[in-house]
């Protein structure tokens, strides 16, 4: 019998399409969400919110290791059936969702000025999400690598928009925990989102039913393969998001607000890289299943690093001119500072949107491994900086150890890819007229799909 020819992919454009409006929806949302909660709580309020999303953050990246990336790879490399999959991760989801609330709930017992003046009853509050931030998380890459690119982008946009209107409402009526309460209901909100997604994945006898024989081992391949990006991704999130924590004990919640904002402005820049990069990297793992795939994988890399450069290079302009236009009129005069820490914020945010690109191409090459070894060298250097500068500088001594370190991430980045991929040409680089035109093209694909929803 002649075996089952591959079922038919659909474009990458498509998802990166979605990708990109789910991400749109995500930042125009999160960002009205920093400016109602600067308005109406102050660079004070502002903060303890900011290390709100931090605590959530970390804890959803501790908690996870890497079963997301683990178990999208093995389901779209054809690895392990899909429905499998969802009644696994259902059960992890629950289950070290709850121990990660846990952690952070001890946390705030330990260390409370770290916290920016947050009680543990508001930090129960808040990790109080984390169940619900596993399960959508989990099963959005299910869709993901099953080519349900509606169902991996609508959860983080039900979540950004339902807490942006809970906040509103919530922290007019009752502040800061109004706040905290509303963000947590998103979290649960973005669960429920993923339902209709998830339905009718197809199911292999040969992979064991839930609870049967071919979970553990299944889930136990998945964790495997996504430790090794795990612990790099734990130590870039230190990279990323340490500083708040050190600054919120050396200086005070104000500065932490105040560089929170600086952040949100300059990590626009992320949108479509990070969008391009979520839909690149289940791709080149199928690809690379392939044998018959090697040069349709070569150009979706090339093409993907292209965009990308191409996106970093126009926004760049763009995120500076609002910088210095936009920062005080829209959140007050008294976040201006976050000017001067957006403008140093700038180079290294542009670099590290490339190296997502990177890493997903690496990762989908099959060696998350290498994203540990680039996160081992640069994470010392980085807490030691933050240890050194913070204390001294304040918000400004966090902004520049963080630019920098952004800035050796992408150096390392571009070092892992060739190591990955062979390629060591530059001109992968290089956006040509091509790549210009598909970002032309990018509006016309969005609503395109719009109008087919």
């Amino acid at each position: 019998m002649e075996p089952a020819a591959d079922p038919p992919l659909r474009p990458v454009t498509a998802g990166a399409a979605m990708s990109a409006t789910s991400r749109g929806l995500v930042a125009v949302t999160g960002a009205v969400t920093t400016v109602v909660v600067a308005r109406l709580l102050g660079p004070e309020g502002a903060g303890a919110f900011a290390i709100a999303i931090t605590l959530v953050v970390m804890l959803t990246t501790f908690a996870t290791l890497g079963v997301e990336h683990g178990v999208a790879y093995h389901v779209s490399s054809g690895r392990w059936a899909a429905r499998a999959a969802l009644a696994t991760v259902t059960r992890v989801a629950l289950v070290t969702g709850t121990t990660a609330a846990l952690v952070g709930l001890a946390a705030q017992i330990l260390v409370p000025s770290a916290f920016a003046g947050l009680s543990t009853a508001s930090v129960a509050v808040v990790v109080a999400a984390m169940p619900f931030v596993l399960l959508w998380l989990y099963r959005s890459y299910l869709a993901l690598a099953t080519d349900r690119y509606e169902g991996f982008v609508m959860p983080p946009a039900v979540q950004s928009t339902v807490a942006l209107v809970l906040v509103l409402g919530c922290a007019v009526a009752f502040g800061l925990t109004g706040a905290l309460v509303a963000l947590t209901v998103s979290h649960a909100a973005g669960a429920l989102a993923t339902l209709r997604a998830v339905r009718g994945f197809p199911q292999r006898a040969e992979d064991g039913g839930p609870g049967g024989d071919g979970e553990p081992r299944q889930l136990a391949r998945a964790v495997r393969f996504g430790i090794k990006g795990y612990a790099g991704n734990v130590l870039q999130l230190l990279n990323l998001r340490l500083d708040v924590f050190v600054l919120s004990a050396a200086v005070g919640a104000a500065a932490v607000g105040q560089l929170s904002v600086a952040l949100a402005v300059t990590g626009v820049i992320w949108l479509l890289p990070h969008a391009l990069s979520e839909v690149i990297f289940p791709r080149v793992a199928t690809l690379s299943a392939r044998a018959d795939a090697q040069a349709e994988r070569e150009m979706v890399e090339t093409k993907g690093l292209r965009h990308a450069v191409a996106m970093i290079a126009g926004g760049g302009a763009c995120i500076a001119a609002a910088l210095l236009l936009l920062v005080t009129p829209v959140f007050g005069e008294a976040f201006r500072p976050a000017i001067e820490l957006g403008l140093i914020l700038l180079p290294g945010v542009a670099l590290l949107g490339v190296s997502q690109v990177l890493g997903a191409i690496i990762v989908g090459r099959g060696r998350p491994e290498y994203l540990l070894y680039a996160a081992l060298i640069v994470t010392p250097l980085t807490v030691m900086g933050y240890v050194l500068l913070v204390p001294a500088l304040g918000a400004t001594g966090a902004a520049l150890v963080k630019s920098a370190s952004f800035t050796l991430s992408f150096v390392l980045s571009v070092v892992f890819h060739r190591l990955a991929t062979g390629d060591t040409s530059l001109r992968v680089f290089v956006p040509t007229r091509d790549e210009l035109h598909d970002l032309v093209r990018l509006p016309s694909q969005i609503r395109a799909w719009a109008r087919g929803r």
